[in-house]
């Protein structure tokens, strides 16, 4: 579990979560969700497919527009009409199931696009800060490349790279190793453990079990838009309390498990 008590804590933006609500039409996504991550915390949101988590997530920097409740992100209420977004997601960094690289820039460049379009950075002080990221997921050498040059996992840790080059305090991840081949997965969920270690704030989508037991601090199971159970990572996944959890933990955890 995150125990990093580095300088990102000190500047760690929390999550506040109350009654958030999300429809499409008549279909309610989210049903009145509470939730918090402290400063420094990795919360994971586990459960089925439909249930809600990824559009919580795209609800925290405003991808998705919430039709009701309230988002604090650090000191910006998201759900303020008047909150000014741009500095808000300036806080807050993404990473998606598709890594959503250009793939007519390279590596260096692709991490460096935003900093010096959004955050006004000279070239040279990004490059600094974009390699330096490069290094931390185990790319430092791999600036020159193209993204088709690349594995999945390698240009999903590209990805993390980039969204940790605009210096989040927050970082936000939608199921990251989905889209991977299974050798591929570990190198990603690796660099993830890593920025936990290392205090940043996580808000995490993931089917990884094995991952979310070990790292998070709090996981949240999420089924038909609400929270059914949510608690000590140790205890959810390892003695969940509640019927629907049990289910859906013996179904992911033993797959080949079929009731006669």
């Amino acid at each position: 579990m995150s125990t990093g008590t580095s300088e990102l804590s000190a500047h760690a933006a929390g999550v506040d979560i109350t009654g958030l609500r999300k429809s499409y039409g008549s279909n309610e996504v989210l049903k009145g969700i509470d939730l918090n991550v402290a400063p420094g915390e990795v919360v994971c949101l586990i459960g089925p497919s439909g249930s809600g988590k990824s559009t919580l997530l795209r609800c925290v920097n405003l991808l998705e527009q919430p039709n009701g409740g309230t988002i604090m992100v650090g000191g910006f209420n998201v759900t303020d009409p008047e909150v000014n977004l741009d500095k808000m997601r300036q806080q807050v960094g993404m990473v998606f199931q598709q890594f959503n690289l250009f793939p007519h820039l390279t590596v260096l460049e692709n991490c460096t696009i935003s900093p010096i379009k959004v955050l006004k950075r000279k070239k040279a002080e990004a490059q600094k800060v974009a390699l330096r990221n490069l290094e931390r997921v185990g790319l430092g050498d791999f600036g020159d490349r193209y993204p088709d040059q690349l594995s999945g996992g390698q240009q999903q840790r590209v990805a993390i790279a980039r969204a940790l080059s605009m210096e989040p305090t927050l970082m936000l991840f939608d199921e990251p190793t989905s889209a991977l081949d299974p050798e591929t997965v570990g190198e990603v969920l690796s660099i993830m453990k890593n920025l936990a270690q290392a205090g940043m704030t996580m808000l995490v989508v993931t089917h990884e079990m094995a991952f979310a037991k070990e790292v998070a601090d709090r996981v949240f199971f999420m089924d038909g838009g609400v929270v059914v159970e949510e608690g000590k990572a140790v205890d959810v996944i390892g003695n969940p309390q509640q019927p629907r959890t049990q289910d859906f933990l013996r179904r992911v955890l033993d797959p080949t498990h079929v009731d006669i």
